[in-house]
């Protein structure tokens, strides 16, 4: 059975090399290629001032080089924070974004987002959020059979920490409410996806246990169906 190569984009404050550890972890659960977009904090800053064009079409750029590598013609987005939007706008649709149209859902088996903030209310610092909400509105593809999963950390409760309160009502009216430390629980969700919500998660390494941290951790959100030992099953019978 021909593996899907495994695209990672990071977040707005993240290095590529802040994921090798977690390409790695990947790489093992699957038995997949993974390849992490050339993004960086300097990217998305260029990107907020002249659009975020640029930045989809790194992402693009990654899935065709990695789908010329493995001869497979899907590959499987993970997007970390605001990577998971992107990852969105690159699945595209019919409306345009930037002047340019994307479809970027007929090369992608499965998109999945962790503590991505998808869900937010009027703000004028997040209005790309909302752009892609309003041009790509939730689980957008899913009848065609591309598999949405949104993964929500559980860890710190806004009506505790004035500091988590304080991100957290940039996306949600009141903050008093659990999430990863900077998305709420309820706006890391995008609608009609799988959610899988893990107590004792934070959102990145800088604040404590991530999505990413370890095997364990990984294993609480990874696809079984995406899993090498789940693979290697399905092979044994054919």
């Amino acid at each position: 059975m021909m593996k899907n190569p495994i695209i990672v984009v990071g977040g707005v404050t993240a290095l590529p090399r802040d994921y090798r550890g977690f390409a790695e972890i990947l790489r093992e659960l699957s038995g997949s290629e993974v390849h992490v977009v050339p993004l960086t904090p300097l990217d998305w800053v260029v990107g907020r001032l002249r659009g975020f064009g640029q930045l989809v079409f790194e992402i693009a750029n990654t899935v065709d080089q990695a789908l010329l590598e493995s001869e497979s013609n899907k590959a499987v987005l993970v997007g970390h924070s605001a990577g998971g939007v992107a990852c969105r706008v690159y699945l595209g649709g019919d409306p345009p974004y930037g002047g340019r149209r994307y479809s970027g859902h007929r090369r992608v088996s499965h998109l999945i987002t962790l503590g991505s903030p998808h869900m937010v209310r009027e703000s004028k610092s997040l209005s790309p959020v909302e752009q892609v909400n309003d041009l790509f509105p939730g689980a957008l593809h899913k009848e065609a059979g591309l598999v949405y999963r949104s993964v929500a950390g559980k860890a710190v409760d806004g009506a505790g920490s004035g500091k988590a309160r304080k991100r957290y009502e940039r996306m949600v009216e009141d903050g008093r409410v659990e999430g990863d430390g900077v998305a709420p629980v309820e706006a890391a969700i995008l609608p009609g996806s799988e959610p899988v919500v893990l107590d004792g998660v934070y959102h990145n390494r800088h604040i404590g246990h991530w999505y990413g941290a370890d095997r364990e951790t990984v294993k609480r959100w990874w696809p079984e169906e995406l899993s090498i030992e789940d693979i290697l099953v399905e092979e044994h019978r054919a």
